[in-house]
């Protein structure tokens, strides 16, 4: 069908909008037309989330909508508390009612600036995101979220963690066919630590036809209920000299997490060997220092180091798991700019029906199947 053109895209959710989607045969539709109609489907959901919440805002009887959406009150009441943050974050409020970004997005504002004392510190926080949060997935939002927090109250936010601490605990939820999901909240440096003990425990099983995450549940019950391997477990954080010297409590960054207060990053240092990381105007990865490592695992540490410890793919923030050449090798050089970090499946892709290439500035773009263009940057320290 002729209207339904990846133009609509840039427009706001309307009601003609979601006519043309109900009226949109699926099987009919090309490639580019659905994948069109899921933008615009999602668009339009998040902006109906904000009329939810401006409604829930106005209607005071909990009860009365429980009853009329089918839905416990416990949960309207917690809707209803939710809806506090259209007038917390307006402008956050109103990339959701256009539908430039979802309401798991907003919720994840929401969750880290709740707890600031001030609404001037809330309103500094919106101001370094409500311009980058339309282009950013939940996990990476979440993580400029909790950097932005923290640079805007640095005392508060150490406050916050050492509270938040408080709220460890393992949780038993039971699961269909027999399993059980038990779930456990830690502090992240300690969570990250014990997620890649399990790591290298499940590479140094036999191998067989169980997969990666298979065996990391099976080495899990094998050291908690068995008696396990003792291994050394190496953590990455990035963290200012400045902040290592005391001078400002600008976060760590902790790979595969994120921003980390800065007593935390500064207590690693003290027990953990270090190397200088030098930063270009942009407060990107510029140089390593020189240590005794050999020459090709400074570059690969140095490649992921220019990646912020994720995979470059867009959007992606799984923790690097392979490194691959840009150009491919003999015509692409074996360095650090050449060589990108990926998780398993962008790596797979990258060699499949997708296009990648590199600018001079290190800027990596990805066309997809369907001509779409994306890119990525190196991570800003």
């Amino acid at each position: 069908m002729k209207e339904l053109t990846q133009e609509l895209e840039s427009m706001e959710p309307s009601g003609a909008i979601v006519d043309l989607l109900l009226g949109a045969d699926a099987a009919a539709l090309t490639e580019e037309q659905k994948l069109t109609a899921l933008v615009l489907a999602h668009r339009a959901i998040a902006s109906l989330h904000h009329v939810r919440l401006s409604l829930l805002r106005e209607v005071e009887d909990t009860a009365e909508i429980a009853m009329a959406i089918h839905e416990p009150e416990q949960s309207v009441v917690h809707q209803k508390h939710r809806s506090a943050m259209l007038d917390r974050l307006p402008r956050m409020a109103e990339l959701l009612r256009r539908g430039e970004i979802d309401l798991r997005r907003m919720e994840t504002v929401d969750d880290r600036v709740v707890h600031l004392a001030k609404p001037e510190l809330v309103a500094q926080v919106e101001d370094a995101l409500v311009d980058l949060a339309p282009g950013l997935t939940r996990t990476q939002l979440a993580r400029r979220t909790t950097k932005a927090v923290a640079e805007a109250d640095p005392l508060g936010y150490d406050q916050r963690r050492l509270k938040a601490r408080e709220d460890r605990r393992v949780e038993f939820t039971p699961l269909p066919d027999g399993m059980t999901q038990l779930s456990i909240i830690l502090p992240a440096i300690d969570a990250r630590q014990a997620y890649d003990l399990l790591t290298q425990d499940a590479r140094a099983l036999v191998k067989d036809d169980r997969t990666t995450d298979q065996k990391r549940a099976d080495a899990f019950l094998d050291r908690f209920l068995g008696y396990g391997v003792d291994r050394k477990v190496k953590v990455h954080v990035t963290i200012s000299l400045e902040t290592l010297m005391g001078l400002t409590e600008d976060p760590g960054l902790l790979d595969g997490y994120g921003p980390i207060a800065a007593d935390s990053a500064r207590e690693l240092a003290m027990h953990a060997p270090w190397r200088g990381l030098l930063l270009d105007q942009y407060r990107r990865a510029s140089e390593l220092s020189t240590d005794t490592y050999r020459p090709t695992t400074r570059i690969k540490e140095f490649a992921e180091l220019n990646a912020g410890g994720v995979c470059s793919a867009p959007g992606c923030t799984t923790p690097i798991q392979e490194l691959d050449h840009t150009t491919p090798w003999p015509q692409g050089d074996t360095n650090a700019t050449q060589l990108k970090g990926y998780c398993a499946h962008h790596h797979h892709l990258k060699h499949g029906n997708h296009t990648v290439t590199l600018d001079s500035d290190n800027t990596l773009h990805w066309i997809t199947p369907l001509g779409r263009h994306y890119t990525t940057h190196p991570h800003q320290y």
